[in-house]
């Protein structure tokens, strides 16, 4: 961690004088709205008309997520409650904070909806959704800005890879 990444995490993270509607926004963002986005990808790959973008946006969260986890333990940084940092809004292990699982997985789900053909509307609430839950999880005092950063990058990553292995299998299907 260094001087930036505390003072960002200082400023971002809610206080103890936070209002109410803050820290459910937070809380909401943080653990219902994942939850709801999965949901609906879901619906949309088994029923929707854009079912391959979908299974493509599975994809890529579900190896986000592993390779967030995979990742995780290489990395022995500790979170801001761990280092007496901010205020923790929810309890969680002291495990490594290195990189965000929910940023990972919001950030390859924001990448793979923002590849594929849909309305703008839609990419602009995945993204907003997806920026809303990374700031929710320094909000409530669990990461640091540059564990939100680490797993954008390779959220982002990951989504780019499905895209380009998805289009390249679908070309050799074709030929």
């Amino acid at each position: 961690m260094n001087g930036l990444d505390r003072a960002l995490f200082l400023w971002i993270n809610l206080g103890s004088g936070t209002p109410k509607m803050w820290l459910d926004a937070a809380r909401f963002a943080s653990l219902t709205l994942p939850q709801w986005l999965v949901v609906a990808a879901v619906t949309l790959a088994l029923a929707g008309p854009a079912r391959q973008a979908a299974w493509r946006a599975l994809l890529s969260v579900a190896l986000a997520a592993a390779a967030a986890h995979v990742l995780k333990p290489l990395f022995h940084l500790d979170r801001p409650f761990v280092l007496g940092l901010g205020t923790r809004w929810l309890e969680h292990a002291a495990d490594s904070t290195f990189p965000s699982a929910h940023a990972c997985v919001m950030a390859a789900l924001a990448t793979a909806v923002l590849l594929t053909p849909a309305r703008w509307p839609i990419k602009v609430l995945t993204l907003a959704a997806a920026l809303l839950v990374s700031w929710s999880r320094v909000a409530l005092g669990l990461h640091f800005p540059f564990d939100i950063l680490g797993g954008w990058c390779l959220g982002a990553l990951i989504a780019l890879a499905v895209q380009q292995v998805w289009t390249r299998l679908a070309k050799q299907s074709a030929a």
